[in-house]
């Protein structure tokens, strides 16, 4: 597929970094849409996305699957978008309405006598298309419909959910249902408006209630439904729009270091194959008005990531957007993600409603962090991790420091939330849902040096813009195993140092393992190893892993591979395989006794050669006695 700058000239003028424009977004909106009408039944609305048929795995383990509801939902607010962005309801190659289409799709999943009809579903991104386009999907329904919808939304509010970001997903409908004139209940979600307010934990981040965990929920979740409800709630605006100002502020001075030069996001969490609703809030808060960010840097941030996965190859062969990351890979997939699940994307889309004169579209792109040469850090108490935006190599980087996500046997937590590190340019290793654990990116500890457990739930005990303290159980991760392990982190202007060392009461096997590289299918990574340092590489990237202090423990160090399981056709977030390096220990070691690495990881395009271990800015021995 030609990547879009080919398509378009680029302006480098308004948009030195990005090239891209709003007619750019709009190219793509339509590339889009037109993947998607063709697999819209006509007659019901019903769409039937297509899968990759050679990914045979995840389907299988599909637990709570969106089904056809969540497909048109999600293609909904595509087509709302693309209605807001044009003034039109047809589009060059299809010989429909789609305003009339997708009103026949509203008939058939939000009428009770229709045997799709679901009341629980179908309702989270359909409310924002409403709002969206109005004239075409409120004002445009016949009686019966308003009436049909007005009950759904009524019920739907009552849906059972968890004090999560799922709490926004049952307040958005009561933006339509007022506009309707439907009775419910509004005491209820002013309640869950309060609960939602409640899980903030500073410096513009939530924690996702019960799920626990800080990711990209709070940019598609938290940022983008609280700016929406801003936008369309004269009441609930009247009542938390400062409120809602103040946290934004908080939140738009860390999010330009979460994002490498090229638009990729830092890849932490789970359901990464939203792709580039990564910066729905950004869209949201400009349509709200109480973004306090320059217009010219929240276009920067925005349309890198956009540019980011459209030219990575995120439409398939198909025209679709598939569970994946850059391209389809079912690996990033959860038990949940179904084939519409990717059009949450939609999201981020939606500032191709703000008119062509919006500021957002004017304004001189500004730069990110990690445009501009030189190391910049940033800490996010409120978040538990430490952000470092690198000029010179153009990655951003976040170091985490405590994760108390609660899913930790599901949906490849250890890969997605627990590793000590994660990268806009590097991603990580995987074993797709319902896989085994991996040590990349993480400490272990073993009571017999062949079961190990790996960081899970890590605690924070310091966090400043250098350095990190930070400590887990064995238990959660492997039953009756005791003791925990503390590491402390350097964060260092070039990779990381980690000192770490157990607090059992008798003798463990402890390991670490480095930054995962991407291979090609079929590629062997190249491995150099000399006395304390191992170097493992691809075509595209090394990782390197340098024991700096063992006292008196021997180990091992080993290039581990990770090759797709049956059923799936990667193992790297990117596609393609997986090599990293390992230390183990090879005895068991006493409590206390510390073990110092250096790792380090980049593309071969940003710093050719492996970096070596700093002689200074970090001290082993002034460890010891750590808070």
């Amino acid at each position: 597929m030609p990547s879009h700058s080919e398509a378009l000239r680029e302006d480098r003028e308004l948009s030195p970094y990005t090239g891209y424009t709003r007619r750019h977004w709009l190219a793509i909106v339509e590339r889009l849409v037109a993947g998607v009408l063709p697999c819209v039944d006509r007659e019901t609305g019903i769409p039937h996305l297509a899968r990759d048929e050679g990914e045979t795995a995840l389907p299988k383990l599909l637990r709570n699957p969106g089904g056809l509801d969540e497909a048109f939902d999600r293609t909904h607010l595509l087509m709302a978008v693309y209605i807001a962005a044009t003034g039109r309801t047809t589009i060059d190659g299809y010989d429909g309405d789609i305003a009339d289409l997708y009103r026949r799709g509203m008939r058939t999943f939000h009428s009770a006598d229709n045997p799709h009809f679901n009341w629980r579903r179908g309702a989270a991104a359909t409310t924002l298309a409403i709002l969206l386009r109005e004239p075409e999907f409120l004002d445009g329904l016949d009686d019966d419909l308003k009436a049909d919808l007005g009950r759904h939304l009524a019920q739907f509010i009552h849906r059972p959910t968890r004090d999560c970001n799922t709490l926004l997903f049952s307040m958005m409908p009561a933006c339509v249902l007022d506009r309707l004139g439907a009775d419910y209940d509004r005491a209820m979600l002013d309640d869950y408006f309060d609960r939602v307010l409640s899980l903030y934990r500073g410096d513009g981040w939530f924690i996702d209630g019960w799920n626990r965990g800080f990711d990209h929920y709070d940019f598609w979740g938290f940022q983008l439904y609280l700016h929406a409800l801003m936008t369309y709630d004269e009441r609930w605006r009247g009542r938390y729009a400062e409120r809602v100002r103040e946290i934004t502020a908080a939140h738009e001075r860390t999010l330009p270091y979460w994002f490498g030069r090229d638009g990729g996001p830092i890849p932490k969490g789970r359901s990464l194959n939203y792709r580039f609703a990564a910066v729905s809030g950004v869209a949201y808060s400009q349509l709200s008005g109480l973004s306090s960010m320059d217009p010219g840097l929240a276009r920067r941030m925005a349309s890198g990531c956009l540019r980011y996965f459209w030219e990575h190859g995120c439409l398939t062969d198909r025209g679709l957007l598939e569970v994946g990351y850059r391209g389809p890979n079912a690996a990033v997939g959860e038990d949940y993600s179904d084939t519409g699940a990717p059009y949450w994307a939609s999201t981020g889309l939606v500032a191709l409603a703000l008119p062509a004169e919006h500021p957002f579209w004017t304004a001189p792109e500004r730069p990110i962090a990690a445009d501009e040469a030189g190391v910049r850090r940033c800490c996010i108490r409120g978040a538990r991790m430490i952000l470092k935006a690198d000029g010179n190599r153009g990655e951003a980087r976040a170091l985490v420091v405590g994760e108390p996500f609660l899913h930790r046997r599901v949906w490849q937590a250890g890969s997605k939330y627990y590793q000590h590190a994660y990268s806009s340019a590097l991603g990580y290793a995987l074993t797709g849902e319902g896989g085994p654990e991996l040590a990349a990116g993480r400490t272990g500890l073993s009571a017999d040096g062949r079961t190990w457990a790996y960081r899970t739930w890590p605690r924070a005990r310091a966090i400043d813009e250098r350095r990190a303290v930070s400590e887990w159980d064995g238990w959660p991760a492997l039953e009756g195993l005791t003791g925990s392990v503390v590491t402390v982190s350097h964060l260092l202007d070039r990779g990381e140092v980690h000192v770490f060392w157990h607090t059992a009461d008798e003798p463990r096997y402890l390991t670490v393992g480095g930054w995962a590289v991407q291979l090609a299918h079929g590629e062997a990574p190249i491995v150099e190893s000399a006395g304390g340092r191992l170097v493992v590489a691809s075509e595209a990237m090394w990782s390197v892993m340098e024991v700096l202090e063992l006292y008196g423990a021997a180990g091992e160090l080993t290039a581990e591979e990770v090759r797709p399981r049956e059923g799936f056709r990667h193992s790297h977030l990117f596609g393609g395989w997986a090599a990293y390096p390992r230390w183990i220990s090879s005895a068991p070691l006493p409590p206390g006794a510390k073990i110092a690495v250096f790792v380090d990881a980049a593309r071969k395009a940003d710093a050719s050669e492996p970096t070596s271990a700093p002689a200074d800015g970090w001290d082993c021995a002034g460890d010891a006695d750590s808070p």
